[in-house]
């Protein structure tokens, strides 16, 4: 399949990342971070879409306090005219709309597919083939069209699609288990659409959302209306706004290997293991280990991490904070970070990066 011209991407880079404390920051946060290789999250996803559309067909919405970070990581890969600011973070309904509705003032008829900027995804012709063909099956459908992948277990992180019947998000484990029974995928977040399928959807089931919308339909540059609509727009992910609600979802397999980077045993089930079962997440790592295993371990180059008689932990050492919590409990990270926020005295452990603490 050729590159299409109206086939459009909006990559969702807006998120704080608290599970993947602390490495990811308030105002760093883990789409900016380099997992795997040399090339952060979000620098991967752009890589990925530029092999289906041209780079002037991508866009990047973002809170505006991250333009900076936006600029210095985006370089040439994309224009930088393509970066959206929000001037506040109002979740990914939001985000989505005001994407697409700039869009479609560029174009009258656009396909566009919305993604995360924070997955894992290899076998890239597989992912390439599957985003071209669920392009096309929206352009001819009139259907949201979402990416669904085969469960390897059930994780309560991920949301589930049944394919013809139901969406359910963040389903607890004994829930997750008896949807897998049923045949139901993973939700991988990445949705396409033409433009027209988006408003009959929000006019359907979010029709105070669908009458903010109009604030910039007609008004997609103008700074005033923008600024408008996120400040009265209800802060609402698109998976409750839209999927578990519509009859207009089909449901695409993605054959592909996919994992959402958002905490610390999903990245370690991404890396590649040693023979003891532990990793490092950068070859700067130091560590020697005595009966333990299976442990994700981060630290700077001028440490020795020492492991006696442990097992199943992550443990990511920064300058200024060290995080020690059982893999399987990583999900519950989030909640460490809110219980630092609202302490005033630590909170900058979260809302500043090392580095930025530095130059108070």
């Amino acid at each position: 399949m050729e590159k299409t011209s109206n086939h459009y991407i909006v990559i969702l880079c807006g998120g704080s990342g608290p599970r993947l404390w602390p490495l990811s920051r308030a105002d760093h946060p883990k789409q900016f971070l380099q997992i795997d290789n040399q090339y952060s999250l979000l620098q991967n996803t752009i890589l990925r879409f530029k092999k289906i559309v041209s780079s002037e067909n991508i866009f990047i919405v973002s809170n505006e306090k991250y333009l900076p970070i936006l600029k210095k990581q985006i370089g040439t890969l994309v224009p930088l005219k393509n970066i959206l600011t929000e001037p506040e973070k109002k979740n990914t309904t939001a985000a989505i709309i005001f994407a697409s509705t700039y869009i479609n003032s560029l174009h009258s008829h656009p396909i566009i597919t919305s993604s995360p900027s924070d997955h894992h995804i290899s076998q890239i012709d597989k992912f390439t083939s599957c985003i071209k063909l669920s392009a096309t099956k929206a352009s001819s459908s009139n259907k949201i069209v979402a990416i669904g992948i085969k469960p390897t277990s059930a994780n309560s992180s991920y949301g589930y699609i049944i394919p013809g019947q139901k969406f359910v998000e963040k389903p607890d484990i004994k829930e997750a288990d008896k949807l897998i029974k049923l045949g139901a995928l993973w939700n991988s977040g990445i949705y396409t659409f033409n433009y027209q399928t988006l408003l009959s959807e929000l006019a359907t089931h979010q029709k105070d959302i669908f009458n903010l919308s109009k604030l910039i339909q007609n008004h997609s540059t103008d700074q005033t209306s923008i600024k408008n609509f996120f400040h009265q727009v209800p802060s609402i992910s698109f998976d409750i706004a839209i999927s578990e609600k519509t009859k207009n979802l089909a449901t695409l397999l993605g054959k592909f290997t996919w994992s959402d980077i958002g905490e610390w045993k999903t990245i370690y089930q991404t890396l590649a293991k040693k023979p003891d079962q532990n990793v490092t997440l950068n070859t700067q790592t130091k560590f020697v280990d005595f009966h333990s295993s299976g442990c994700l371990i981060s630290s700077n180059p001028d440490k020795l991490i020492g492991l006696v008689g442990i097992n199943h932990l992550a443990i990511i050492d920064t300058p200024d904070s060290l995080l020690i919590c059982q893999l399987s409990d990583s999900f519950d990270v989030r909640n460490l970070v809110t219980k630092i926020v609202k302490k005033k005295n630590i909170a900058h452990y979260f809302l500043k990066s090392y580095d930025q603490q530095k130059l108070k």
